[in-house]
């Protein structure tokens, strides 16, 4: 049985790509007006292609309907801050005018905002424009999952290293799974696995379909070896493009019935350091994860586990936004005004 020995291939490190500080000086200068302005396009124009007028507020008995649109803004904002639900309060009230909003509202609204159907409506609709700047630029995406902490006492890696140990279970953590454009460091697909111990590679299909619906164009999907098996292989070719998982040792050639897999480790077998480079991009979606953590550095607050998945989903609409504020400034990509059209 013909076997894969990686060990002996080395790779050649590329060259660092250099930063425009003048332009990425001017991007955090203005990220705070960018954010509030753009998340408040963003909600409006997600609402007006969902079509949610003011017919969507039922009048009745009880407590009088918000515009969802207005607690798509507040927790949005609550989240980009980072703050309790309180402090989110005056946060609205705060920034009324700029964001649009008609009236204010309680605290305890914006606490049932997080399981409001049409708020979850909105924002995954918000994550889907997200995508639109650079729908036509974007080629290469990667998977990777790690875990987002529901307490200051815990540590990911720390935990996961005791678990790998056998110390104890990686507990107090909710896990998220995300596909990342190796471009422009977009998500463009968001899981929280159903188990914080959960392997990430059953999640990859829904994760790979999702992108290549929002993306006319995928080329290359390169991923670690927790992602590797023939199916995998098979669905990265059916969208169009070209697999690059990094093999465990006593992989074989054997096809099984995937051509994909067998094209994948000859490639690397005939040309290991063009292979190795194109691998290697999947560090970018490391680096986003990285920047997601910095930017939301916050446990996740919510105790109802409905609340606390969409905690999370709105965290990483806010760090896309984030991210479109900064190409703007660093890559010139057109951002307002874009979803218009």
């Amino acid at each position: 049985m013909e076997q894969l020995q990686r060990d002996e291939f080395k790779y050649v490190p590329r060259e660092e790509k250099r930063v425009d500080w003048s332009s990425y000086d001017r991007a955090q200068i203005n990220e705070i007006n960018d954010m509030l302005l753009l998340i408040r396009e963003a909600v409006d124009q997600a609402v007006s292609r969902l079509g949610l007028g003011e017919e969507t507020l039922q009048s009745g008995p009880g407590r009088p309907p918000y515009p969802p649109a207005d607690l798509a803004k507040a927790i949005l904002v609550q989240q980009y801050f980072g703050v309790s639900n309180r402090t989110a309060e005056g946060l609205v009230r705060l920034f009324m005018e700029k964001m649009g909003i008609e009236n204010s509202f309680s605290y305890k609204t914006i606490e049932r905002a997080y399981e409001d159907p049409l708020v979850v409506l909105i924002l995954r609709e918000v994550f889907r424009l997200t995508q639109e700047p650079v729908k036509e630029k974007e080629h290469i995406f990667s998977p990777d999952g790690t875990g987002l902490p529901t307490s200051l006492k815990q540590n990911w890696e720390n935990d996961r290293r005791h678990k790998e140990g056998g110390d104890r279970e990686a507990g107090g953590y909710e896990k998220m799974i995300a596909m990342v454009g190796c471009t422009y460091k977009l998500f463009t697909a968001f899981e929280i696995a159903e188990n914080p111990q959960d392997h990430e590679s059953p999640y990859f299909a829904s994760l790979l379909n999702e992108t290549a619906a929002l993306y006319p164009q995928v080329d290359l999907v390169p991923a670690d070896s927790a992602y590797l098996s023939r199916r995998n292989c098979g669905l990265i070719a059916g969208v169009g493009a070209t697999p690059r998982i990094y093999p465990k040792q006593g992989v074989t050639l054997k096809r099984k019935g995937c051509k994909a897999w067998a094209g994948m480790l000859l490639s690397f077998i005939g040309d290991p350091q063009s292979w190795l480079r194109e691998y290697h991009l999947r560090s970018i979606s490391e680096t986003s994860f990285s920047a997601f953590k910095r930017s939301y550095p916050k446990p996740l607050r919510k105790r109802i586990r409905l609340r606390r998945k969409l905690e999370a989903f709105t965290r990483a609409c806010n760090y896309n936004l984030k991210r479109l504020c900064y190409l703007k400034h660093l890559e010139g990509i057109t951002i307002m005004g874009t979803w218009n059209t």
